[in-house]
């Protein structure tokens, strides 16, 4: 039985995320700030299979570095390895230009999508390398095909991916395999809030998306000091 931790888990693709790693046999530790759906995500995978699912709330914005850090003594004393953490909890907020994006929106977002993962790869480094697990950064290809008014959120995920890469050549020696997935257009509660007149049956389903996703992560094989792409 494998363990994975995915942020961002109660809503959207970590949701989904959450729900095919347990039917697969896999048990899950779910981290998120939105109670009511988390907790409902747990009571529908304790259905499904029970004692697999793990809670872990937690709002990425607001946390210190104690709280990193009591969340890293207790994930070693619980589970002494993981074997996959997926980054995945991001503010995605309207489509602004960089000259009137609002200063205290722009930190937060920079805070919750690239500096609270520095920390939370901080607190699990050791139990990935310990299990030769996988890290995984999801990204977005929209911030790079098109950049114009993604703002603060464009920033971040690319320096998530410069964060895989560098933590990838800095443990050349391990077995740990880190993966960026630049993932394409999928339906979300938040995507169809920025693109209202979008129809989500014309796009594809966060659990297609997951599927391709687990599916590219299996095939592909470690490359010693560099972070996979993976492009759906």
């Amino acid at each position: 039985m494998k363990t994975h931790l995915i942020t961002g888990a109660a809503n959207g693709l970590g949701r989904e995320l959450s729900r095919q790693l347990i039917a697969q046999g896999d048990s899950v530790i779910l981290l998120d700030k939105d109670m009511k759906p988390l907790v409902q995500l747990y009571d529908e995978l304790e259905e499904i299979a029970p004692q697999k699912a793990f809670l872990y709330p937690i709002d990425l914005l607001g946390a210190n570095i104690d709280h990193y850090k009591e969340f890293g003594e207790i994930l070693t004393k619980e589970f002494g390895e993981l074997d996959s953490v997926f980054l995945n909890a991001a503010i995605l907020p309207a489509f602004t230009p960089i000259e009137h994006f609002d200063y205290t929106q722009w930190y937060e977002v920079l805070h919750t999508n690239l500096n609270a993962h520095f920390h939370i790869i901080q607190q699990t480094l050791p139990l990935l390398l310990k299990s030769g697990g996988n890290l995984v950064a999801v990204s977005d290809s929209a911030v790079h095909e098109t950049p114009a008014f993604y703002g603060a959120y464009g920033v971040a995920k690319c320096g998530l991916e410069q964060l895989m890469h560098s933590v990838a050549a800095e443990n050349s020696a391990s077995r740990m395999h880190c993966f960026i997935a630049e993932l394409g257009a999928f339906a979300t509660e938040s995507r169809g809030r920025l693109f209202p007149g979008e129809n989500p049956t014309q796009i594809t389903s966060a659990e297609s998306m997951v599927q391709a996703l687990l599916s590219q992560m299996q095939a592909h094989t470690l490359l010693q000091g560099k972070a996979t792409l993976i492009n759906l």
